[in-house]
């Protein structure tokens, strides 16, 4: 049973100073309040010393009127019948003793790698996964600790992945410990599930599954494995059949795909299965990671692929169909054709899309406890260079401050980078593990390296030629389609 459907159950909001004031992190939608200090500061104190009325503060502070107003539409303000307000479901986070300027307090979410083992052998397994791995596990006693230790810091939410996390039956005790503390929980799984586990899977209560298909069912299956493809669908089914009769408990989907030569001709096909489900669909170009790092270096995509294949996302938000379907297509990490993209830079680092979540808003956790920046540097960071303390034994503020959490969260782009017209609207910038991977490395606190998704210069080579095609007046013809591109 959810923490929600609890008798006492926890208080639904997390009030957190951090170093441009606070945050309202709400454990029931991925939404965020960004609080200027006096706000925080008026939120804190009274949560300390409820009661203070209404009139009070707007003779003291007029300029918090209109926020107050906001946080009781949110509701976590209420106000009482005699004018007074009270800040309802909502809990106060003791701050650390030292607050760092440009870096959060604390995680908002783990990735908790619960196992490497899986019952698939994906080509391209950024973990490398596969049935037979033997590793060491923190016990089950270890995991509800830790998960004890991160809410007290302020995270609410906490992703299972793997491996294949549903391999281990005591995942659904975990997945209990998790929400009878408050947290989101969410989990990725390939949906290769028996009749057991879906069952339980479905009365667990987490929030949202990601789970991934990278194409028609041939396609798919090559990458995964004979028969995978019917499972996902069987498993999208079954979550669909649950969601029309207990939409109180509706597990919200997302589909991962990673995209490569082997499959770029297959994402309309993705899409439109996902609209038939109404389900999201993320996509994300196949990385030098894990598995594919040795085996499927070529069929990772060129700069001049991938930005012609986030034309073709752009031209699929546009089908009537899609768009009737009301699902999301993202590709992370760059999508400089959507016009409607927002500009996130108005907003404190490090919301302001200028980078991912690694280590910002986000730690991983491997199967023993130990904390790590990116799980898609795991298996060429031999030195552990990524690597922090286990937390069995460390606390959050010294796991999330560790050194070498740190060299991965404060290294710092390249200036083509920084000062790109796109950062912060349609792109979060290089991405650390690409560069990584592609043999870049981390000198005296700065990336060196390129990331070859980055198509910025293609795109102003492309103005540059239809600028000079104008003036001679003719069209520029188009550099490549997709369909010209062979399918392996």
């Amino acid at each position: 049973m959810s923490a929600e459907n609890r008798q006492g159950a926890p208080d639904r909001f997390t009030l957190r100073k951090e170093y441009f004031g606070g945050l309202v992190l709400d454990s029931h939608t991925p939404k965020n309040e960004f609080l200027k200090p006096q706000e925080y500061e008026f939120l804190s104190r009274l949560k300390e010393a409820e009661g203070v009325f209404f009139d009070a503060v707007l003779e003291s502070n007029p300029d918090l009127t209109q926020r107050v107003n906001a946080f009781a539409e949110t509701g976590f303000v209420e106000k009482g019948p005699n004018g007074e307000i009270i800040l309802t479901n909502i809990r106060l986070v003791p701050p650390p003793d030292q607050i760092r300027h440009g870096v959060l307090t604390a995680p908002i979410r783990v990735y908790d790698m619960y196992t490497r083992r899986c019952n698939l052998a994906c080509e391209h397994c950024y973990a490398a996964s596969n049935p037979f791995i033997k590793e060491d596990r923190r016990t089950l006693e270890q995991t509800a600790d830790i998960m004890k230790k991160f809410y007290d810091a302020g995270t609410i939410e906490w992703r299972f992945t793997g491996g294949e996390p549903t391999v281990y039956p005591d995942l659904f005790d975990a997945i209990d410990v998790a929400q009878g503390l408050g947290m989101n929980v969410s989990m990725n799984s390939n949906g290769w599930w028996s009749e057991k586990t879906a069952q339980k899977i479905l009365e667990s209560g987490i929030s949202e599954m990601v789970i991934s298909i990278e194409g028609e069912p041939g396609t798919n299956d090559l990458r995964r494995k004979v028969g995978s493809y019917n499972h996902v669908i069987d498993a999208l089914d079954k979550v669909a059949h649950h969601n029309r009769f207990y939409s109180d408990k509706k597990i919200d989907v997302v589909i991962n795909t990673a995209v490569g030569r082997d499959n770029i001709n297959d994402a309309e096909f993705v899409v439109r299965l996902a609209a038939k489900y109404g389900h999201n669909v993320n996509f994300l170009p196949l990385k030098p990671s894990g598995r594919a790092r040795h085996g499927l270096q070529s069929v990772m995509l060129s700069t001049r692929e991938w930005m012609e294949f986030s034309r073709k996302v752009q031209q699929l938000r546009t089908d009537p169909e899609i768009q009737a379907s009301g699902i999301k297509l993202t590709h992370r990490y760059k999508d400089l054709f959507c016009p409607t993209a927002p500009d996130q830079s108005g907003k404190p680092y490090p919301f302001n899309y200028a980078e991912c979540g690694a280590t910002t808003t986000a730690i991983s956790m491997f199967p023993d406890g130990r904390v790590f920046a990116c799980p898609f540097v795991i298996e060429f960071d031999v030195r552990n260079e990524f690597v922090g303390p286990n937390m069995i034994t460390s606390s959050v503020e010294e796991a999330w401050n560790h050194v070498n959490i740190d060299k991965f969260r404060t290294a710092e782009k390249t200036q083509g980078c920084t000062d790109c017209s796109h950062l912060s609207k349609r792109c979060r910038g290089a991405c650390k593990a690409t560069v990584l991977g592609y043999g870049g490395e981390i000198k005296d606190g700065k990336l060196v390296g390129e990331d070859p998704y980055c198509y910025v210069s293609l795109i102003d080579e492309e103005d540059t030629m239809i600028q000079e095609s104008k003036a001679r007046g003719r069209q520029m013809l188009p550099f490549i389609q997709l369909d010209d591109i062979p399918t392996l």
